[in-house]
């Protein structure tokens, strides 16, 4: 089957054909999406670093197209330096280690409130829908208190940004999803700017007032680029760490071994992050356009094309890591590309590895046994971004072990 990131056969498994692309074809063009498709770790690199050549500035307009909630400005993800460097300082201030320091015991508090309320629907044991009873809310609950969003709103935010992120797919679809999209694009659109005008009358301790009356080298943003900007992270944070923590429970599925070394030595967690995310990321790919006429390893690019880096594949490369197509905590560590490289290195980083590490360590706490029930996950229909849609999940809870109480309204329903 030749490569086609349209196919739902290819997303559900495109790793055997990255293999195939470094092999013979590590520039290939690809009718489906009308762009090259850069294959090997080296090329993406060169890729993601050279912004001259390679702009970002047509990344959302290719990914979202007119299902885009604030087309008018671009978002930071598409601005190429120095132009993004502004708005950048002032959402980078809320991600640094430093300022995310004091988030774990808030993290800790929404994950055990979940599981209690897992615990409450399911009883103590039985099955539940990990993806959408977890996975789905932990990351928008955590990220919604940092935006200053209403948390009770999570699950209409969950399903928002998956249809706007579907509208990748949008040349495959029919009228009824294409309009199920434009609708959930306008209604986050509706919710930031009715939130906006909140935030601009009473400012709280949030990044959205913080984003509203801060300054950026002397300047204020404007409300669409407030509106952009908080709309960009909420998308960013809630889908990678969804998909993640969904992924890394597909993954633990055939290996009851080394669920068990994870559960006796929380130590290794961190380790087992970093595999997860090279082995299956949960963003496939990002776009780029060139601004000149250019070469990529010996293959001729016009100047305006579409350039697709498969960061999947960089992960899998096999002049960067021995044996890649094996799952190995125990290897050496490399850069994986899961968040990026280059000016675009994702803002989220380091709060995403620490919600995944916080959530595993409650989950093995609060739970004797946790495991994927099916063989085959169903996933996301998405060339862009990987997680599984549904995954039923068999537990026995830990007897004696409840979690913490969170104060915070609508954490612990929703």
């Amino acid at each position: 089957m030749a490569y086609d990131p349209l196919n739902p056969a290819v997303t559900s498994n495109p790793y055997p054909h990255y293999a195939e692309l470094r092999n013979s074809s590590p520039v290939k063009w690809i009718e489906s999406l009308q762009g090259f498709a850069v294959s090997r770790y080296d090329d993406i690199v060169e890729v993601l670093r050279d912004a001259q050549t390679y702009s970002s500035s047509k990344f959302w307009p290719a990914l979202l197209g007119e299902f885009d909630p604030v087309p008018e400005v671009q978002p930071m993800i598409s601005m190429d330096p120095p132009g993004h460097v502004r708005i950048r300082k002032l959402a980078n201030t809320a991600f640094v280690p430093k300022s995310i320091a004091k988030f774990p015991p808030k993290i800790r508090d929404i994950a055990n409130a979940l599981v209690d309320d897992v615990i409450a629907r399911n009883g103590t044991s039985g099955t539940f829908d990990f993806t959408w009873e977890f996975a789905a809310l932990f990351p928008v609950t955590v990220v919604a208190d940092v935006l200053g969003v209403d948390v009770a709103k999570r699950s209409s935010f969950k399903h928002w940004v998956d249809d706007v992120l579907s509208a990748g797919n949008r040349a495959a679809y029919g009228p009824e999803r294409l309009a199920q999209i434009g609708k959930s694009s306008k209604d986050l659109r509706a919710y930031f700017e009715a939130l906006y005008e909140q935030r601009l009358a009473e400012p709280r301790d949030d990044l959205i007032s913080a984003f509203i009356h801060n300054e950026v080298e002397g300047e204020k943003l404007t409300k669409v680029e407030v509106l952009n900007l908080g709309i960009l992270l909420l998308i960013g944070g809630v889908e990678t760490t969804t998909n993640l923590l969904g992924i890394m429970f597909t993954i633990l599925r055939s290996r009851p071994e080394l669920l068990a070394r994870l559960k006796a030595d929380p130590a290794l967690i961190p380790a087992f992050i970093e595999e997860v995310l090279r082995y299956d990321t949960s963003v496939q790919m990002v776009f780029r356009h060139t601004m000149k006429d250019t070469e990529l390893n010996g293959v001729k690019i016009p100047e305006g094309s579409l350039v697709l880096p498969l960061l999947g594949s960089a992960n899998r490369d096999e002049s960067i890591w021995d044996k890649p197509e094996v799952f190995d905590i125990d290897r050496p560590r490399g850069q994986v590309m899961s968040f990026g490289n280059g000016a675009h290195f994702c803002l989220g980083t380091y709060l995403s590895k620490m919600e995944s590490k916080i959530a595993l360590e409650v989950l093995f706490e609060r739970f004797d046994v946790l495991r994927a029930v099916n063989e085959d996950a169903k996933w996301m229909d998405s060339y862009f971004a990987r997680g599984p849609t549904t995954l039923p999940m068999e537990f026995v809870a830990h007897a004696g072990k409840t979690g913490a109480t969170v104060a915070t309204a609508g954490v612990s329903h929703g």
